[in-house]
């Protein structure tokens, strides 16, 4: 069984791309009794892109692709109209490159319409780092079905703290079983249909009808509203938020052993810009010496 990944980025994040894709090749356990089950990598991108990603891959991961363990398969993307419109309106980018990267943040909304071929698909954003057996999480799509076809880890961020003012949305707060975290994402694509897309317009207008100012953290608001139902997923395959501030990081140190997957969420720190300086050390980014040994040697 081909396992599906996908990711959705710009430039940017191109090294941690190449980490984070390392550490799950590196992980990744054989297919049961040698079937064959490669790793398809399912990457989208700005327009323009493609060729340098492209590139990349061939030269970073050119073994794996060789002996058939690992492919990559690249799209750009480019947001809707509607989607356009609404986030260039509710966020004004000092930069043209900081727009696209809010552009690529949606685009996972999209993978049924850019690989409409993938069914289940794990999806991953590049501030993850993969110590567990990929394949173990994917073979829980098992559990997904028509009515709850996304599976995610559930974190203890209240619902209510998603928007500015939670008393204009109380018939969706109670509807909320458990808030999750929208980096790591368990999806059935086969059940992602114009009905999701419906969905997804309807809570974009509702932003837009309060003057874009109801949702408070953006695409993660919106994945919570559209699936307030949904498969949990055990917490050691999102360990996240050590991207915070490092006394809070710190508080949430765990064992290696007892995460699947490293997330440095959070927006503050990521393991790619540790140290900050030469000789530092009270700059650290927790886990970034365990993010470096993945970074792949032609980078």
């Amino acid at each position: 069984m081909t396992v599906d990944i996908a990711f959705s980025l710009n430039q940017t994040l191109h090294k941690p791309l190449l980490v984070v894709i390392n550490s799950i090749l590196s992980n990744v356990s054989e297919p049961a009794d040698n079937a064959p089950g490669p790793l398809r990598f399912n990457v989208v991108v700005p327009p323009g892109d493609r060729t340098l990603f492209q590139d990349s891959f061939n030269s970073t991961f050119a073994t794996a692709i060789d002996s058939g363990q690992a492919s990559f398969r690249i799209e750009e993307f480019t947001p809707p109209e509607y989607l356009k419109a609404y986030l260039d309106k509710k966020f004004k980018a000092k930069t043209p490159l900081r727009k696209l990267s809010r552009y690529m943040q949606y685009g996972r909304l999209f993978l049924s319409e850019l690989f409409p071929d993938v069914g289940r698909v794990i999806y991953l954003d590049c501030d993850t780092l993969v110590l567990g057996d990929v394949r173990s999480l994917y073979a829980q799509g098992e559990r997904l079905t028509r009515d709850r076809y996304l599976a995610a880890v559930p974190h203890f961020f209240p619902a209510a703290l998603y928007f500015s003012n939670p008393f204009k949305i109380l018939s969706d707060l109670r509807q909320f079983e458990s808030t999750f975290n929208s980096g790591v994402l368990l999806i059935d694509l086969t059940y992602w249909t114009e009905e999701t897309y419906d969905l997804l317009k309807h809570y974009l207008a509702l932003d837009t009808a309060h003057n874009r100012r109801l949702f408070q953290l953006g695409d993660e608001t919106v994945f919570n509203l559209m699936f307030k139902s949904y498969v949990q997923l055990d917490s050691s395959w999102n360990a996240c938020g050590f991207g915070q501030g490092h006394f809070i990081a710190g508080l949430m140190r765990k064992p290696i052993e007892k995460m699947n997957i490293i997330h440095w969420s959070g927006g503050h720190h990521k393991p790619w810009e540790s140290p900050k300086k030469e000789g530092a050390t009270d700059n650290r980014v927790i886990y970034a010496d365990l993010w470096r040994k993945y970074l792949p040697q032609t980078v």
